[in-house]
């Protein structure tokens, strides 16, 4: 039961909300799981968890022993989370209790003198690790056919050793990034990741009040601070990355259909390869991370397939199949792991604890459950699956720098366009078209509006207005809406203008503007420029009066010409009869019970 807040938007009234909740009759922990308007949607601001308690006791501005005993709530665990002893819960200490309740309901207090193998210890120190036999590779790597079938299919972690040795990208010491990359502008994250905690950006606030610097700024000021580079990589330093080849034949004709009931079924791709290169991966984002010191992750998940390439400093990555184990823990945020169609997964969540220091008296569930470690030397490419529960720590104190990229859920192996690959060379990660490509300069473009959601937003207005050819007036008031950039920047009327005679120029008829079957003629990397500086939400901090500059012809006949050079020197194909069963795309992963039956989260 969860008592709704009648309460404008926006208005939080925590009073008349605890009033209705406790006539329920609800107590303790029910109570709580009742008073929480916060579950499903995302986590409470830093100091709401005390207002809204405090508000269901004496209404002191504290959470204190008296609240708790109102709320029905055992004595000894107040006691528990009053980590400093000083008869309150502090805001942390409140927030380490309410993200964590459902563990800490069924904690056993009689454990603190005889604590549980690896308590408070790093994660992952409750048992042994998986084997990670079958998850390492060294070259020359399988086939993408037995590579997509053991880890998309098969739903497992792999290590591509040495996939980055001889590529430029290995020699980026601290000297040569301020050298040659100094100029390229990156935003900037807390590299303690410390999620619902806005104390992590008090050392970011400091020294970039924009999270923006560029490389040589960072690298000057950021030693024994909490911050490291989180940015899109540009293309200038994705030249010198390889993609590994085993990685290809992610088809750019067919995807999975996530709005068919899982299994799901196909339908033709939404990002087709502007030069037809159907069996090039579509990438979604590509990143860029630098760092020294300490640098630390949170126990999460991604919406996305992952790919991470460590090109110096070593990494130790802790793995957990939330299909299997979804009820040894309590998500922060709630209901966004969808696990009987995960395609549909809502956003992306996290377990509240503390990675260096794991409570396994208050987690005692997930201390049964099993995981994967692994430890990424230099050159190394880690393959995330997708929704796979992952942290990640930095083993040493040197500069750390990684690429890493990711691809959808939906992307699916294509056996017929996998003969036209080129297996034999890596590519570089610049020449794999990626989404949203960087310049080094300018509009950041991470986490922007999807260009293909942006062009179904104008197929709407324009048959909402019965417009046959795409208006300046239509178009302005597309990038227009909301917190879009382009309501604000300098000169807009003219940067709106100069937009849209872009797009127009492939319609049939420029002076008359697109018609709707035209949208797509226009290259998706070319809509990127309005999706991002016209995205409702606003932009970043580290982008406020920036642009985004594209992907330009030049930039791309570069990728299209090296492309073709790459597939010119492959041998001639041998004809070689496919072996080992049919991918079957699995994307729902099925788990029988513990002792019986069926599991919860099965079809």
């Amino acid at each position: 039961l969860v008592v709704a807040l009648a309460a404008p938007a926006g208005v939080v009234d925590y009073v008349s909300h605890a009033k209705r909740a406790m006539k329920t009759g609800l107590r303790g922990y029910d109570l709580v799981d009742a008073l929480d308007i916060w579950f499903g949607r995302d986590i409470p601001g830093y100091s709401e968890v005390v207002r809204m308690l405090d508000a269901a006791g004496n209404r002191d501005r504290k959470l204190t022993q008296a609240d708790w005993e109102t709320l029905g709530l055992p004595l000894d665990h107040f006691q528990y989370f009053d980590k400093n002893g000083n008869g309150e819960l502090d805001n942390a200490e409140a927030n380490s209790w309410f993200l964590q309740r459902q563990g800490a309901r069924t904690m056993d207090l009689s454990e603190v003198n005889n604590p549980p193998r690896g308590h408070l210890q790093k994660l992952g120190s409750w048992k042994e690790p998986l084997s990670t036999e079958g998850l390492i590779y060294t070259k020359p790597y399988p086939h993408p056919r037995e590579f997509w079938r053991r880890h998309a299919d098969g739903y497992k972690p792999a290590v591509l050793k040495g996939a980055q040795a001889g590529w430029p990208c290995m020699n980026w010491t601290r000297e040569e990034l301020d050298r040659r990359f100094g100029w390229v502008d990156a935003k900037l994250e807390p590299k303690i990741e410390a999620r619902g905690n806005d104390t992590g950006y008090k050392d970011l606030d400091s020294i970039a009040p924009r999270h923006r610097l560029n490389i040589s700024e960072y690298l000057r000021q950021e030693q024994g601070k909490n911050v490291y580079v989180v940015s899109i990589i540009p293309q200038v330093m994705a030249w010198e990355v390889a993609h590994p080849s085993v990685l290809l034949c992610g088809s750019r004709r067919k995807l999975l259909d996530k709005r068919t009931p899982p299994p799901y079924q196909t339908r033709p791709h939404d990002y087709s390869h502007e030069s037809n290169f159907t069996w090039m991966t579509h990438i979604f984002e590509a990143n860029l991370w630098i760092a020294s010191g300490k640098t630390r992750s949170q126990f999460h998940y991604d919406k996305e397939w992952n790919v991470n390439c460590l090109l110096s400093g070593r990494k130790r990555w802790i793995f957990l199949d939330p299909f299997q184990f979804e009820d040894h823990f309590q998500w922060a945020r709630g209901k966004q792991f969808v696990r009987n169609d995960p395609l549909n997964n809502h956003w992306t969540d996290w377990v509240y604890l503390d990675p260096d220091h794991t409570d396994l008296i208050v987690q005692n569930k997930l201390r049964n459950a099993d995981f994967w470690e692994i430890i990424q030397e230099p050159g190394d490419c880690v393959f995330v699956p997708y929704a796979m529960l992952h942290q990640v720590e930095k083993l040493d104190e040197g500069t750390q720098v990684a690429a890493s990229w990711m691809f959808l859920p939906e992307t699916i192996y294509d056996e017929e366009a996998c003969q036209e690959a080129p297996l034999d060379e890596d590519l570089p990660l610049a020449a794999m078209d990626t989404l949203f490509m960087y310049t080094g300069k300018g509009l950041i473009p991470q986490g922007y509006n999807d260009p293909l959601n942006f062009v179904n937003a104008l197929k709407g207005i324009m048959k909402q207005k019965k417009e046959k050819y795409l208006s300046l007036a239509t178009f302005t008031r597309a990038v227009t809406d909301g917190d879009a950039s382009l309501r604000t920047l300098k000169n807009r009327e003219a940067k709106i203008k100069a937009i849209y005679d872009l797009v127009t120029s492939f319609a049939a008829e420029p002076e008359r503007g697109l018609r709707v079957p035209e949208l797509k003629k226009v290259p998706l990397r070319i809509w990127c420029k309005p999706a991002a500086e016209g995205d409702t939400e606003g932009p970043l901090p580290c982008d406020r009066g920036e642009e985004y500059y594209f992907c330009d012809d030049q930039e791309y006949t570069r990728m299209k010409t090296h492309v073709e050079e790459v597939l010119a020197r492959q041998p001639p194909k041998e004809a070689k009869e496919v072996t080992g069963p049919p991918l079957q795309h699995t994307r729902v992963w099925r788990y029988p019970r513990k002792g019986g039956g069926r599991d919860a989260g099965e079809l």
